[in-house]
This record gives C-alpha cells, structure tokens and sequence, in this order.
C-alpha cells in the first residue's frame, strides 16, 4: 500500500516526506530494515529521490529549504508515545513552503467535501475554499444538480473549527448551512461559485492521461472510477486517439460521467482508476452540458428543437433520436 500511495504522490508531482511511527515499541533491527527499504525505494529510477534521515533542527531547516526542488524527501522517526522529535516534525511543517498561491482576488469558488444532517440546523456543507472570498450575506451558486443546473443561496452562517466567523478566505475549509436543501439534494463533489464566474457543469471532457498500470489494454467503453478534488464518479471511455493504451501509454482521453455532471475547471489533476488499473491525467478541454430545462426552452411552437438540439420523437410507438436543424 505504501508503494501504491508513492507512485500516485509522485505521478501527480505531490511532494512528499516520510514520518516513521511506534518506535518506542520497535525493535532496533525492524526499525534499521524499514528505514533501509525507505532508502532504496526513493533512490529507485521510480522516485529518484535523494532521502534524508532527520536527526536535528538543522536538518529539518536544510531539508526545508531544499523541499520544494522536488529533490529531497525527509525521512522522519516519531513515537507518539514518548513524543520523540516530535518537535523536529512539528518545525518542518512550519517552515516548508505553501505549494500555490493562494487566489485571494479570484472568483470565489469553494469546494463541499462533506455533507452532515444537524438537528435543529438541518443540512450543513463542509469543504475548502479554492479560491476567493467569503463573506456572511453573500450569494452564491450551489451546484450542479442532477441537471447541471446552479441554484442560488444566501450564506447566513460561516462556522470555522467550530467558532462562527464573518468571513473565510482562499485555502481555510469550513462550514455552511444550506436549510433550503434536503442532504439528499447535496453531495459531495458540488461547489459553492461566485456568481460573476458564470459556472458551467460538463458531463463530457478531455483529458491527457498517462495509463501507470493497466493487466492488459484500455479501449474505448471502457468503465473506471475518476477523482477529481472532491469529485468521485465512474465515467466511461468515448473517444481516444490510440486504438488502444498499454502500461506506460500517453494520451487525450475523452470522458463521459455516467450519472451526474460536474463542475470542472481546465489544468484539473485527475485520478482514473479501477482494480488495479490506475492512470492519471490533466483536463484539457471541458464540454459544457446543457440542463433539460434549456432544452425545453429551445423547442418550437410543434415540439420541435432549434439550433441543432437533440429530442426523442415518437415514430411507430418506438422512440428514436432525431436532429431538427434550425430554419
């Protein structure tokens, strides 16, 4: 499991440390083979990773410095237990780097991660926000529902780390009450935008994908399990360039979600796996998708559809999909 999680921090250019526990209840010679097994892992032409052994503050500083070159990886040895360089962990954490910038004048988009029923309050989101500012009194989208649509709602209460607050700002999670909402009209995945952004949900998009492990070969209808931020959703394989990919392939990759669409955003790390095929990719390029009731407003006087629309026709008690071009 830890090779597994390595490979995937890796493919997906995470830095990454290492923090060895329960050495206070390790013998001497289990503990020396872990940490030489950590050793030629990372040195292994997979990582190419120059693993150092933190015994002092100034290695957590030099490690610190040199962290974000995507070089180095730190090794830690902690017991929770004696509270062994626990501090040395501790002033790691408070020197390295923030990984991005943090998009305080950005349109505000904020990420539900979670969704919980309180009583007497009713359905709460909590999640990061991703960019942007929230304040109380705001109105913001919620969405996409199973149609692809985003719904207004006002933020009439903020609560970070259990204390109400007035306002969050890009990269600090926390939580909203959304009472107009059932918990079953919310689920993980959907985000809270600024309206200004004028947000889209797509059921189609394209990915450049590099297939890590795959038993044999991906062709299209191909079915699996895609990550994306808080987004878990089975999509289907439509379209590829290749006829078909292999362990070690790279290519663009078009995706349909097979239930609901999602809100995505170009640049994206993605996650596609299932068993034990995992892949992962970058979003290229979005579809927007179209919610039911624009379909609906784009017929004519005869139920007919403008511009190209797809509609369902009766024709001998069979339905069949026809396409009505705009006069």
């Amino acid at each position: 499991m830890t090779k597994e999680h390595l490979s995937l921090a890796l493919s997906l250019n995470v830095p990454v440390f290492i923090v060895v526990t329960k050495i206070d209840m390790c013998p001497e010679q289990v503990l020396s083979e872990t940490i030489r097994n950590l050793d030629r892992l990372m040195k292994s032409p997979g990582a190419r990773k120059l693993p150092v052994l933190i015994k002092s503050i100034e290695d957590v500083v030099h490690s610190a410095n040199n962290f974000s070159s995507g070089r180095v990886c730190p090794i830690f040895q902690v017991s929770n237990v004696t509270g062994l360089n626990l501090d040395l962990l501790r002033a790691f954490l408070n020197l390295i780097p923030l990984r991005r910038h943090l998009l305080l004048d950005g349109p505000t988009v904020f990420q539900i991660d979670d969704v919980y029923w309180v009583d007497g309050v009713g359905t709460v989101v909590s999640g990061t926000c991703l960019s942007g500012v929230i304040n109380l009194n705001d109105t913001l989208l919620i969405g996409p529902n199973s149609s692809g649509e985003f719904v207004p709602i006002p933020v009439k209460s903020i609560h970070r780390k259990r204390m109400p607050v007035s306002t969050i700002r890009c990269g600090q999670t926390a939580s909203f009450s959304v009472r107009k909402f059932s918990k079953k009209e919310v689920r993980k995945g959907m985000v809270l935008v600024s309206p200004s952004l004028k947000p889209q949900a797509a059921l189609v998009f394209e990915a450049e994908v590099l297939i890590l492990h795959h038993p044999t070969t991906i062709a299209p209808n191909y079915q699996a399990m895609v990550h994306i931020g808080s987004i878990r959703q089975t999509a289907t394989i439509i379209a590829m360039t290749k006829n078909v990919l292999r362990t070690g392939d790279r290519d663009n990759v078009t995706f349909k979600f097979i239930k609901n669409p999602e809100f995505l955003q170009l640049g994206t790390r993605m996650v596609f796996r299932e068993g034990r095929t995992k892949a992962v990719g970058t979003i290229k390029k979005i579809i927007p998708y179209v919610p039911s009731s624009v379909q609906k407003t784009a017929r004519g006087k005869h139920g007919k559809v403008k511009d190209g629309w797809y509609s369902k026709k009766a024709v001998s008690g069979k339905e069949k999909e026809t396409t009505v071009k705009a006069h």
